[in-house]
């Protein structure tokens, strides 16, 4: 028998996300960050082999894909828990997930400088790339929906201001 799996975590996991709609929302933004992410770093890529050599475009590549494959399995990991019925099982999964994101990056830092033999300002600069996607992302409150409940005493006293 094939269990049906969305998004790495099988669809009659107790472990997934209560509210669909709101898990298909957040499975959603952290693609279209992964894409913009990608994005940002292709276009890095394409300006590096412009203005530098091969090798320094080479590297740009390198640092913007482990901030991407870092930041994606983070992201994939938080979506397996409904943090509103179990806070706790969610903030423990966030704290490992974090966990493992540092030690993911520092492993394809690893590995990036031994096997590829990437340059490190190119590769800092890669990797930095990434992360403007995010701050981009939290200065214009992406992923820009809205939750249905609200517990804000603002929101109840003065609704739709």
């Amino acid at each position: 028998m094939v269990a049906d799996v969305a998004f790495f975590v099988p669809v009659d996991s107790p472990r997934k996300m209560g509210n669909t709609q709101t898990f298909q929302k957040a499975r959603l933004a952290v693609i279209r960050l992964s894409v913009w992410q990608l994005s940002l770093t292709i276009a890095l890529v394409l300006a590096a082999s412009l203005w530098f050599d091969g090798d320094f475009a080479t590297s740009v590549l390198a640092g913007g894909m482990i901030g991407m494959l870092a930041g994606f399995y983070q992201a994939q990991r938080m979506l397996q828990v409904d943090a509103a019925e179990h806070p706790e099982v969610f903030m423990q999964g966030l704290w490992i997930s974090e966990a493992v994101k540092i030690v993911l990056t520092v492993a394809l830092f690893i590995v990036a400088i031994r096997l590829f033999r990437v340059q490190m300002v190119p590769t800092i600069i890669g990797y930095a790339g990434t992360y403007i996607v995010y701050w981009v992302a939290l200065g214009t409150r992406y992923p820009w929906f809205e939750t249905a409940v609200s517990n804000n005493a603002r929101d109840k006293n003065w609704p739709g201001i």
